[in-house]
């Protein structure tokens, strides 16, 4: 007589039985109106769930029970206002590993309750897998890397014609580890038409400042630097082998700040300022005409990022951090 009956999985005992009855020579038939199970559910149970031929009742559910954790049913949305929050925060250009470490900080101080929370791996699903993520195409607004890695070595370094350079060999530890504010790394983002920005970023607050070069020269580049960094602690900064930064000297005088210099192509050495970069590449794409861009747009875009939780200040904002130091200095111990 045919099984009609509701499939479902076979329990551990069931299994059991199938393991007893296949090594005492039963038919597969025979096991399957023993179980009131079709015929096909015991062959297919013990063609694919048997190691060498043998089929053991132990490795089925286990391999089984494996199988069942990366089941998931569909993604459902049930809290809108937490919906609501984290789909502004991707849209204005936050990650969701920042979004959901900056949820903990603020649950963290009294801010938000437990409720509140969502963990990043929840956001990737809402924006990869829900109805919700693909009809407001949240994955346009997530932060991309590059397809493939960008090469380290291969490439020959030019003579440099940089006068009194340092290496970064000889800068002091205290910088690498990032244990003291004011020291900052420098570098020049480049656009269409010869446009350029100088990029500003302190290495324990992250704290950022843009300003807009009409020409990616030494005198333009120095004047920006000094302008941008004169009412902040600088004790450091950390170039690369451009010659916009020949003037290192007066940039270094004027500041009473050392100044060193990365290897040649050695961009990683400067982590800190390439990862802002990147930030600013969201606003900024990298062939965009900025003939019209105004430096306080540049200052609002300077002021969103340090306004925004990063991963490597445990979500605080490098904002946030720069008045922590400052409360340090002044002989407080909190903020």
């Amino acid at each position: 007589m045919e099984n009609t009956s509701k499939f479902k999985q076979l329990s551990f005992g069931q299994r059991k039985i199938i393991e007893k009855s296949v090594r005492g020579g039963c038919l597969q038939k025979e096991i399957a109106l023993a179980l009131g199970v079709d015929k096909s559910t015991i062959s297919r149970e013990v063609s694919s769930r048997s190691r060498d031929g043998v089929y053991w009742a132990d490795l089925a559910q286990s391999n089984y029970s494996k199988k069942r954790k990366k089941c998931h049913p569909k993604l459902k949305i049930n809290n809108d206002k937490i919906v609501s929050h984290f789909c502004n925060e991707i849209k204005n250009g936050l990650s969701p590993e920042e979004i959901s470490g900056r949820l903990k900080l603020e649950i963290s101080l009294g801010l938000k309750t437990r409720k509140d929370y969502i963990g990043y791996e929840t956001i990737y699903k809402i924006v990869y897998e829900s109805d919700f993520g693909k009809r407001e195409k949240l994955c346009q607004y997530l932060r991309r890397g590059k397809k493939h890695r960008t090469k380290q070595y291969g490439r020959k370094s030019k003579k440099t014609l940089i006068p009194n350079r340092v290496s970064i060999d000889d800068r002091p530890q205290i910088v690498n580890l990032r244990e003291r504010v004011g020291d900052w790394e420098a570098d020049s983002i480049i656009y269409p038409n010869k446009k350029a920005i100088n990029s500003l970023v302190e290495r324990k607050t992250l704290v950022t400042r843009l300003s807009l070069l009409n020409r990616k020269t030494a005198i333009e580049t120095k004047e920006a630097i000094i302008n941008k960094l004169e009412n902040l602690p600088v004790e450091t900064i950390t170039f690369d082998n451009g010659s916009e930064n020949t003037l290192h000297e007066e940039v270094g005088q004027k500041l009473d700040a050392k100044t060193y210099f990365c290897h040649a192509y050695h961009s990683w050495e400067k982590g800190t300022n390439e990862n802002t970069n990147g930030l600013v590449r969201r606003y900024l794409p990298k062939r965009q005409n900025i003939d019209n861009l105004t430096q306080v747009d540049l200052d609002e875009i300077a002021e969103d990022l340090n306004n925004r939780p990063r991963k490597k200040l445990n979500y605080f904002t490098p904002n946030e951090m720069l008045q922590f130091e400052y409360y340090l200095l002044s002989g407080c111990n909190q903020i």
